[in-house]
């Protein structure tokens, strides 16, 4: 029984065994089946992928190989550059070698013939060839272009289709009278031919032009005007989405930004991301272009973008430029433009005859290229130049300003502004929209046909526009009917809109590559702007001299400040964190007034007098970092007490010099790039007073009286002596001078002192001699020869021989009284803007003539009373080792009852022909033909250039 339990255990035991052995094995061959079914899986998928390999592989050899055979065809094509470049400058030095033969040759030829005829006159010297200018163009010309010197050749033939000077010897200047558009023709189109064209592309453009001072000082615009300005634009962008606008003076800005929560600054960074909002130029103000140095136009650009970039974002720098009231275009903006990346320019102050010329041959858009650019487009700026009167909205829709004006909805009742020819707009309604909307259609139509594409800019503002609710409804409300009615009359085939530059570029660049089509392109400037008849605006380019000439100390101040800071910067200077704002404070100071209205001298008297105030300030604050600056360079470790040598005691009165006194110290800072050495001049308390180097040695000087002309009558200042040395400081240095007492006068020292009369006041121990005849002051450079009489200047003689006679003398204009024009508009006065004189200059006479001369080892100087008309004197100096005359006139016209115009002219004998060259903004000089304006009878205000 036991053995049979045992034995059924066993079997059921055996049995379990090999059910679960089964069961198992069941499971393992399973999991088996999958593993392999996912090795095979894997397998393939790596097959595939080695086969992708290895195709990757033999594309890689084959680039490889392609990339062997463009890096041989680049060495072979830089080496065939390399050989023409040789190539041509062997032809090049070639040409210059055979052009100087030809030369040497005219030249001998020249003074051999000349040599014979003085042989003849029983002459003993050579004289200096005739016809020396003739004799070089000749040579040059008798070669090909190709053979000139390459610098000679990108200036003198700039690749264009447009020169200033060929056009200004076709323009008759004639002034007919045009109609509707007085200074133009009548403009038509042909109805059905529209439909076959492209659709016209209309971009109408809202701006407010700001003028940072004009009849209002700035803050007082800011306040009163652009503030809310600027408080409109936020606003109503955001209720009006299809709305634009754009914006330009960053001087108001910076101040508006400045004033706003952070909440209003995000919706003006949608608002420039979106495009509703786009900045123009982006400088400080809208520059001056005629009397504005480039260092300060570079300042106020830099100024404005840096606040950009700082406060907004580098991504809404601005792309184009806006330039509408600025009294004439100068080809340096463009220049220094497209350094700041800017692409685009819309431009509007050029003479009338011009821009009718231009509208003529559909050339109002064009590539504005310098001078010397040759076929080099790098500068070059896409210009768009308004083809009528001014940037209002009368003269900016089209031809007919009696027409635009009923289109400026800021002109409707309650407005505060009317149309000046005496029919108002309407409030577009469903009644009136279709005959209105055909009103300002044809006047795009007729404006487009002076241009050459699709694509038309139509401007919608004017000065300080946009202040109120009541113009950015009605100007949105109103025109955004007469785009949907005008867009939806297929018959007209136009797209109206508001835009922005950015898209009235965009469209054009779009269209001209459509059509295949390039702009011409244009060398030169728009000088001298007159807006009617013959009111050149030349009178600016004099207007209020004091401040022009602050202006440029200013300049000067600031640039000495920034290097001294730059440097203090550099070698760890201790300095606080006040001397930054100071130099921001300058910086400013001098953007501001480069304002059209600033630096140009036409605004208010008291605007002036603000801008005056802006620019004291600046310079003692620029005097302030600087002294700051040079003394953490000097000594780290304590505070040295340092002023300028001169100072302004008011924003209108003349710099004075500070008198210096035994025992002090002097410094001369250097903020040029290379050594200088050159006269430095101070004035002392003392006759005794000397200078000597940091080592002790002393260097060349001079001891002179101070003259100045007061009482009628030339004097010696008592207690002020003008002591001069010579100096000479290496690049970006500076050197240490000490005033010492010296016991004893050396006559080596002291100038010797001459004239038509003895100064009053001289002290004794200067030697004083009378003159009679011509006077002469000369280095080892120059003679220059003044008349014994005026003390004026007569002619100069290089140490080569050459004389140049220069008789230089005063001369004034008087202002014409007013008077009809030919085309029947209105004249004006001779005044800030406009020159109107009222016939050819007459001599100013010198009634009582004196002059007084000082002469020493390293300056020599005469001062000459001028007329008494204007209280007028001359300083001329003449410096050891100079080439130069410097020329100071002091004039008093204030409490004057007339109005007149000064000037200094020189009657040289210089054969320029019928051309002459003149600066533009301290940068280029440019060709003006004389013959030009006395052709057309502008001898005087036409001719005059900045």
């Amino acid at each position: 029984m036991r053995l049979s339990k045992r034995n059924v255990l066993i079997n059921v035991l055996l049995a379990l065994f090999v059910f679960i052995s089964f069961y198992l094995y069941g499971v393992f061959d399973a999991v088996t089946d999958e593993k392999r079914t996912e090795l095979l899986r894997h397998q393939s998928e790596l097959r595939k992928l080695k086969s992708q390999v290895h195709s990757l592989e033999k594309k890689l050899r084959g680039n490889a190989e392609a990339m062997r055979t463009i890096r041989e065809e680049l060495a072979n094509s830089e080496q065939q550059r390399k050989n023409q470049e040789i190539q041509k400058d062997n032809a090049i030095a070639l040409a210059i070698e055979n052009a100087d033969n030809v030369l040497e040759g005219k030249l001998n030829a020249e003074m051999q013939d000349e040599d014979s005829r003085d042989a003849g006159e029983g002459a003993a010297q050579l004289p200096i060839p005739r016809n020396k200018v003739a004799i070089v163009h000749e040579a040059l010309t008798g070669l090909s272009r190709r053979e000139q010197c390459s610098a000679m050749l990108n200036y003198s033939s700039a690749k264009t289709d447009v020169q200033m000077l060929d056009m200004y010897k076709i323009i008759p200047f004639d002034n007919i009278d045009g109609g509707v558009w007085k200074q133009g023709w009548e403009l038509k189109y042909d109805a059905n031919e529209v439909k076959k064209e492209k659709p016209l592309e209309v971009f109408v453009i809202p701006h407010s032009h700001c003028d940072p001072g004009w009849i209002m000082t700035f803050e007082d615009y800011y306040q009163q005007r652009t503030k809310n300005i600027l408080n409109g634009m936020v606003k109503h962008l955001s209720e009006k989405p299809g709305m634009k606008f754009i914006y330009a003076e960053m001087s108001f800005f910076e101040m508006w930004w400045a004033e706003q929560s952070e909440g209003t600054r995000q919706k003006v960074r949608e608002h420039l991301k979106s495009g509703q909002l786009e900045i123009v130029t982006g400088g400080w103000v809208m520059t001056d272009e005629a009397n504005a140095h480039y260092h300060s136009i570079i300042t106020e650009l830099f100024e404005g973008h840096e606040f950009l970039q700082n406060n907004i974002g580098k991504e809404f720098l601005p792309k184009s430029h806006w330039s509408i009231d600025p009294f004439g275009l100068s080809p340096s903006l463009p220049l220094l433009l497209s350094e700041a990346n800017i692409t685009d320019a819309v431009l509007q102050r050029v003479h009338y005859s011009v821009k009718k010329k231009l509208s003529e041959t559909k050339q109002l858009e064009f590539m504005w290229r310098q001078l010397w650019g040759g076929s080099d487009a790098r500068h070059d700026v896409r210009s768009h130049l308004f083809p009528f009167y001014s940037y209002d909205v009368p003269h900016t829709c089209g031809p007919e300003p009696k027409v635009c004006c009923q289109f400026d909805f800021k002109r409707l009742p309650g407005g505060g502004v009317t149309c000046d020819w005496g029919v108002p707009p309407q409030s577009i309604n469903s009644k009136n929209v279709e005959q209105r909307a055909f009103m300002i259609y044809d006047q795009y139509r007729k404006k487009s046909q002076l241009f050459k594409t699709n694509v038309l800019l139509i401007p919608l503002g004017d000065d300080f526009r946009y202040q109120d609710d009541f113009e950015w409804n009605n100007q949105h409300d109103n025109y955004k009917q007469l785009f949907d009615y005008m867009n939806a009359k297929t018959e007209w085939n136009v797209k109206a809109r508001f835009g922005t530059l950015a898209d009235y570029f965009d469209a054009l660049d779009a269209s001209l590559k459509e059509d295949q089509q390039q702009l011409p392109v244009l060398s030169g400037d728009f000088f001298t702007y007159a807006d009617r008849d013959d009111h050149y605006w030349s009178g600016y380019f004099t207007s209020r001299p004091f401040y022009k000439h602050m202006d440029r100390i200013l300049q000067h101040y600031l640039r000495t400040a920034e290097i001294a800071y730059s440097l203090a910067q550099i070698d760890g200077g201790n300095l606080d964190d006040e001397v930054l704002p100071k130099l921001v404070e300058v910086r400013r100071a001098l953007s501001l007034f480069q304002h059209h209205d600033g630096v140009t001298g036409t605004a208010k008297d008291a605007v002036v007098n603000d801008y005056g105030e802006k620019m004291l300030s600046a310079l003692k604050r620029a005097e302030e970092v600087t002294t700051t600056s040079i003394a953490s360079l000097l000594d780290k470790s304590t505070q040295i007490s340092m002023s300028f040598d001169e100072f302004r005691a008011k924003q209108d009165s003349l710099p004075e010099a500070r008198i210096f006194e035994a025992d002090s110290s002097l410094l001369l800072f250097n903020t040029l790039a290379h050594s200088r050495a050159e006269v430095a001049c101070i004035q002392v308390a003392s006759p005794n007073i000397r200078i000597k180097r940091s080592d002790g040695t002393t260097p060349e000087q001079q001891l002179a009286p101070v003259l100045v002309h007061r009482d009628g009558r030339i004097q010696a200042q008592m207690g002020r002596f003008e002591l001069c040395f010579w100096a000479e400081i290496g690049a970006l240095a500076s050197e240490v001078f000490t005033l010492y007492s010296k016991d004893e006068q050396s006559a080596a020292e002291l100038v010797l002192v001459k004239g038509s009369a003895k100064p009053a006041s001289l002290d004794h121990f200067f030697k004083f001699e009378q003159s009679s005849g011509s006077v002469e002051l000369a280095n080892t450079l120059v003679t220059a020869v003044f008349s014994g009489v005026t003390g004026f200047l007569k002619e100069i003689r290089l140490a080569s021989g050459e004389k140049m006679d220069v008789n230089a003398h005063f001369v004034k204009y008087g202002a014409r009284p007013h008077g009809s024009l030919r085309n029947g508009g209105g004249d004006n006065l001779s005044g800030a803007y406009v020159f109107l004189p009222d016939g050819q200059a007459r001599p100013l006479e010198v009634t009582q003539p004196s002059f007084v001369v000082t002469e020493g080892p390293l300056m020599k100087r005469i001062l000459a009373t001028g007329p008494n008309d204007g209280k007028l004197n001359q300083l001329y100096s003449l410096e050891k080792e100079s080439y130069s005359i410097g020329i100071r006139n002091t004039i008093d016209l204030s409490n004057r009852p007339d109005n007149i115009e000064v000037a200094l002219r020189f009657e040289t004998n210089i054969a320029n022909g019928e051309d002459l060259f003149t600066d533009l903004n301290d940068l280029q000089d440019k060709l003006r033909l004389c013959w030009i304006a006395e052709r057309n009878k502008m001898i005087t205000e036409g001719s005059s250039s900045p």
